[in-house]
């Protein structure tokens, strides 16, 4: 893949440099590459600024000041986590796209395919999602 392609396939990570937006990128990506964690990351990235504007649309600055300029500190700090973790994202897709057929899955026929199934754990598919909620509420915390 020549670099015009890689460029082509990373413009999402742009999104994470507009404050207000730094959450779509990863929303995109997470909708095109079918990655729920992803798209529960860029919920996170946006959940602050929503908050943020339903109570300046409701209440205006001066009546939940302490409330608002918390909501932006931690805005704010995801917008950086945001621009880190986007850029990583991006560098691990641009290997993925590299080297295709060393991530593809092909299709073989397996010696014990009728042996019963191992119990998958759905916790691990939400842990990146946890913490960051972890973090956020955290940040409320300490904030307050």
């Amino acid at each position: 893949m020549n670099t015009l392609e890689k460029i082509k396939n990373s413009w999402w990570v742009i999104l994470s440099f507009i404050m207000f937006l730094n959450g779509f990128g990863f929303i995109y990506i997470g909708t095109k590459h079918y990655n729920k964690n992803w798209i529960l990351e860029g919920i996170i990235y946006e959940l602050p600024w929503f908050i943020y504007f339903v109570i300046y649309a409701n209440y205006g600055a001066p009546i939940g000041f302490n409330i608002t300029a918390t909501l932006v500190f931690i805005a704010l700090i995801l917008l950086f986590i945001s621009i880190i973790r986007s850029i990583w994202v991006a560098v691990k897709l641009a290997d993925v796209y590299d080297n295709n057929e060393k991530y593809t899955i092909s299709s073989t026929v397996l010696k014990n395919h009728n042996a019963p199934k191992e119990n998958t754990d759905s916790k691990s598919k939400f842990g990146c999602c946890i913490c960051l909620v972890i973090i956020f509420i955290i940040f409320m915390i300490i904030a307050l």
